[in-house]
């Protein structure tokens, strides 16, 4: 009997996982328009080692990235690389460290009752809050403000969650989500990084695929999808398909498919991404040995990750520093420019950092911009037309967007067309 035509727009994390899962029992076809897979997860070369465009990191709680990791890796993560990471917060050319109470308490950005009440709010997330208990149109400020407080939700969440996020107001913004967030206790879970990276899983996820006889079509932009008649153009390539997958953002998906029901174009379209612009950046030394992860306040950089704190196996300190909300006025800006403004801030804070080299990274979508009405319009996996199914981060509200979440989503909706189509 021949084989259903399963068809996946997207090769990242979540439309490999798809495939490997679906390949077993399909006829699978995966297209991506970039020149590799690894959507956001991907990696670069660079003095004979793979880098990853983005910043990633694993904690114990990523078991689907860590079972990925063993069965297409064969990567090992021995508990002695696992480590505890420290969180700061750059302000006025100082940066402050907020994981140790009695260096918090020098931070003179926040007054001792704003210091009580933020340390309380902490403890609070970390062991007494229940996110699923959250009302799904609650927004952010309001709840903040109720339960740390209007000064320090003004002078740390709004630059943390609204500024440097989201780039929307606080009470805009999901407060289920946001605590979501919160409860992935972060802060207290142990860090890693795989020596030798997760190119390895990549490939050998492409590869698990092709061994099953899917195809994996690179640099490849699909011109047309009619979900009525079920059929793609793929340059002069028409291809019928019995199920479609699309993982892409859904402001491409839309431009390019005909047929969607008014009501789900409407939904569709009310999903916004926010963008992300970074710097991958390496230094003859570290900025300074303490902290992995620094927030900035007021700066046109939202946030730096040491990378070389997790994995110092490059012969060079590699690093993160990036901007999320807002980010979109850098969009068209030149590589030049961006260095320019970026690292300027970095040398500011960090005057004795020897940069060696640097690479500018783009996306138009980061991250779907969680508002306080996302779950509402949020489309489920099964878009309603037959055949038709999403998957990716734009459907795993409230979760947090991470290599973890992306995978998970891959394996579910596997599994739905698995058991819709009795395999």
């Amino acid at each position: 009997m021949k084989k259903k035509k399963v068809i996946i727009i997207g090769a990242g994390l979540t439309g490999l996982a798809a495939a490997e899962k679906l390949s077993k029992n399909f006829d699978v076809e995966l297209f991506e328009k970039d020149s590799s897979v690894g959507g956001l997860a991907r990696n670069f070369e660079k003095n004979g080692r793979h880098i990853p465009y983005y910043y990633h990191h694993i904690i114990k709680s990523n078991k689907n990235t860590q079972d990925y990791l063993k069965r297409f890796g064969n990567i090992s993560l021995p508990k002695k690389r696992w480590k505890r990471i420290k969180v700061a917060i750059a302000l006025n050319n100082k940066v402050y460290n907020i994981n140790n109470p009695f260096k918090f308490i020098r931070f003179s950005y926040l007054n001792l009752y704003e210091k009580i009440r933020f340390g309380l709010f902490g403890l609070y997330t970390l062991f007494l809050m229940n996110p699923a208990k959250i009302k799904n149109n609650l927004d952010a400020k309001k709840w903040l403000e109720k339960t740390v407080g209007k000064s320090v939700t003004k002078k740390i969440w709004h630059h943390l969650y609204s500024r440097n996020k989201f780039n929307i107001p606080l009470n805009k913004i999901s407060a289920k989500q946001f605590a979501y967030r919160l409860y992935e206790k972060e802060i207290l879970d142990f860090f890693t990084f795989p020596k030798n990276g997760y190119q390895s899983m990549i490939d050998a996820l492409a590869k698990e695929i092709k061994n099953n006889k899917g195809k994996i079509k690179t640099n490849s932009k699909i011109k047309i999808i009619d979900v009525k008649n079920k059929t793609i153009m793929n340059g002069k390539r028409k291809i019928h398909y019995d199920i479609l997958i699309n993982t892409a953002p859904f402001q491409d998906f839309l431009k390019i498919t005909k047929n969607i029901p008014t009501d789900l174009s409407t939904d569709l379209k009310k999903i916004k991404y926010c963008p992300a612009v970074s710097i991958c950046f390496a230094t003859e030394d570290f900025l300074e040995k303490d902290h992995y992860w620094i927030n900035f306040f007021n700066e046109r950089i939202h946030m730096l990750m040491q990378h070389s704190i997790l994995n110092d196996s490059y012969g060079e300190k590699i690093s993160w520093c990036l901007r999320y909300g807002g980010s979109e006025a850098d969009l068209n800006l030149s590589d030049e420019e961006i260095k320019k403004e970026y690292l300027g801030v970095i040398k500011r804070y960090f005057p004795k950092a020897k940069i060696k080299w640097a690479k500018v990274i783009k996306t138009k979508y980061g991250e779907p911009i969680y508002d306080i009405h996302y779950q509402d319009y949020m489309p489920n996996y099964k878009s309603g037309i037959h055949g038709l199914y999403f998957a990716g981060i734009q459907l795993t509200y409230p979760k947090i967007r991470n290599m973890n979440v992306a995978l998970g989503s891959g394996i579910k909706v596997a599994n739905i067309i698995l058991k819709d189509f009795g395999n």
